[in-house]
């Protein structure tokens, strides 16, 4: 894998169906390298940090690899680098060959994996198209979340090595059984994902809910 950008934003007020609302998601592309600390990219700052930030999303990871599909199903032809609010647009980044608790090294930068990106209304705003949610939500590819264990820098034209691997489960995996914990196999992939100490803790809230519900929905189909 490679990074082609590297892309930062501070929060800024936006109009939206008739509400003023803040976000980060309008990332911009900035050149050389980029210091990096456990919490964010310098020049980066989460507009609501408790949905998409600390420390175990502190950096989002989207594939470039993406952008061709993209264009095609939005009819948009000026889709550029951290258009998906990503901080690192790269290359060869594939969900499925990546999995919780994955560790890179960039430079002297050590990532762990903590998640999928689950998509929200943020990505309706970006582009206008309320749809937007629901259709990155149905490709499967929502990119990774990304914790620093060693703080450095990155630039575009880094080269992104995996040193070891986490315990299984992909992101693809993970995703699809989050996204649809009603299907056949989801709740074991659920119930694996939380073993991984490295997942981010609310994204396992989030799960909990899910087999909680799911089993609730179960016991009242069966009584």
């Amino acid at each position: 894998m490679k990074i082609l950008s590297v892309n930062v934003a501070q929060p800024r007020a936006v109009e939206y169906q008739g509400k003023t609302v803040q976000s980060s998601i309008w990332k911009e592309p900035v050149q050389g390298r980029v210091a990096l600390s456990e919490t964010n990219l310098a020049g980066d700052r989460q507009a609501t940090a408790l949905l998409h930030g600390g420390i175990h999303k502190a950096v989002y990871a989207f594939s470039h690899d993406q952008y061709a599909w993209w264009e095609t199903e939005l009819q948009r032809n000026d889709l550029k680098p951290g258009m998906f609010g990503e901080n690192l647009t790269v290359s060869g980044l594939d969900e499925s060959n990546i999995g919780i608790g994955d560790q890179w090294q960039v430079a002297a930068v050590r990532f762990v994996v903590t998640g999928p990106r689950i998509p929200c209304s943020n990505l309706a705003m970006k582009f206008n198209d309320r749809s937007a949610p629901r259709r990155f939500a149905e490709s499967g590819r929502p990119g990774v979340y990304l914790r620093v264990l060693h703080t450095g820098s990155v630039a575009g034209g880094d080269t992104i090595t995996e040193v070891s691997k986490g315990d299984g489960v992909t992101i693809r995996e993970l995703y699809q059984a989050y996204t649809r914990p009603r299907d056949v196999g989801s709740r074991e992939i659920l119930q694996q994902a939380l073993r991984n100490e490295y997942l981010d803790p609310d994204l396992a809230t989030g799960i909990g809910k899910r087999i909680l519900d799911t089993q609730q929905t179960k016991e009242e189909t069966l009584s």
